[in-house]
């Protein structure tokens, strides 16, 4: 399977707002829905992951891929840097006019 749990958010949280920061800010909204995203995914897999008994111990259920949820937020923030990057660039298809 490809998600445990929850794990499926990972992938939920940056299509949602991906979409919706290009819907509102055309490309430059990209690197901020990823932003969004990463900060999301990590918030809610840390709170999802974290055992009811213990709040210092983690029992990672919700996976993608085989990987805890929260951790996907760390790809996320890469995608948003380097948008960021290459928008600063020019090389991002985006152009200012």
């Amino acid at each position: 399977m490809w998600w445990t749990g929850g794990g499926l958010l990972a992938l939920v949280f940056p299509a949602v707002t991906v979409a919706i920061g290009y819907q509102l800010f055309g490309y430059p909204g990209v690197p901020f829905g990823f932003l969004v995203a990463g900060v999301a995914t990590w918030y809610v897999g840390r709170l999802m992951n974290r055992s009811p008994d213990d709040p210092d111990d983690y029992h990672n259920e919700h996976r993608f891929f085989s990987i805890p949820m929260q951790y996907w937020a760390l790809l996320w923030m890469v995608f948003a840097l380097s948008q960021l990057v290459l928008m600063s660039l020019g090389k991002a298809g985006w152009q200012q006019q």
